[in-house]
């Protein structure tokens, strides 16, 4: 039941009544839909809000989008065939973003199976936005746009291409529009021969890719990124101004050295 934003009942005679064909045309039927998975569960009122389905758009399709394009614009031509079980790579952040794929997908396909549909949209958007294009992306962007060498970005691309391809599959109930445009585009890296995201098989998790270790290590060491940042946004020194000096206390914090360098 769709009420207006101070919850009460839509009616022409209040003249607070929203014309659905105005918010699809304005933000699209695919961020109309993520706001209604992701406001609350279908069962439940829903206070319609504008702002909210901007929201959607914003906050969570256009980055999704953007981590697509930027697979795409520093690709190039480079072609390759990739399974999950053969993602063999010794990079820290390519092992715990497959790792966190895995439990993502997990996560979402358990909440499902328990008609949570807020629950698994909400997981989707958690690891888009914070685990794949905050943190892999960001912190993996030298080896995407400057490599060492033609094998580097080959490794690296192959695993980003999988995550997405996976990805999209998880997104495709949800978003049924923007996945199969995704999907259109990214197939020719050969990572399937099926002609619509809509005939792919569900993505299985394999257990044996989520490093439950590493997952809580890369968590501590996102914690003192965030309040390193936090440090410097006290003090006024910019993000790209390097420090000449970071200490953290070892009691509070125990990391792994090859996870040292990304702080």
């Amino acid at each position: 039941h769709v009420l207006d934003e101070k919850g009460e009942k839509m009616s022409k005679s209040k003249g607070n009544i929203v014309d659905p064909w105005y918010i699809i045309e304005k933000y699209g039927v695919d961020a109309t839909r993520w706001y209604f998975y992701t406001i609350n569960q279908p069962g439940e009122s829903k206070l319609f809000t504008e702002k909210d389905v901007d929201g959607a758009l914003k906050k969570f399709i256009l980055i999704f989008w953007n981590c697509y394009t930027f697979f795409e614009t520093y690709r190039g031509s480079l072609k390759f065939k990739v399974q999950s079980s053969k993602l063999k790579t010794k990079n820290i952040l390519d092992r715990w973003i497959i790792s966190k794929l895995n439990e993502t997908i997990k996560i979402i396909t358990d909440a499902l199976d328990k008609y949570d549909v807020t629950g698994a949209a909400r997981a989707i958007e958690k690891f888009t936005i914070e685990e794949l294009s905050l943190w892999y992306i960001r912190r993996s962007r030298k080896r995407f746009q400057r490599p060492e060498n033609p094998g580097q970005a080959k490794e690296a691309y192959a695993v980003l291409g999988f995550v997405l391809f996976s990805l999209n599959k998880l997104v495709s109930p949800f978003l049924p529009f923007v996945a199969e445009e995704i999907y259109q585009g990214i197939t020719y890296a050969a990572f399937s021969k099926k002609k619509s995201v809509h005939l792919e098989n569900w993505p299985e998790p394999e257990g044996k890719l989520i490093d439950k270790k590493l997952n809580e290590d890369m968590e501590k060491v996102r914690e003192i990124v965030t309040l390193a940042l936090a440090e410097r946004a006290k003090v006024a020194i910019k993000v790209r101004q390097p420090l000449a000096l970071l200490q953290i206390p070892k009691s509070k914090f125990q990391i792994p050295k090859e996870l040292v360098d990304l702080v």
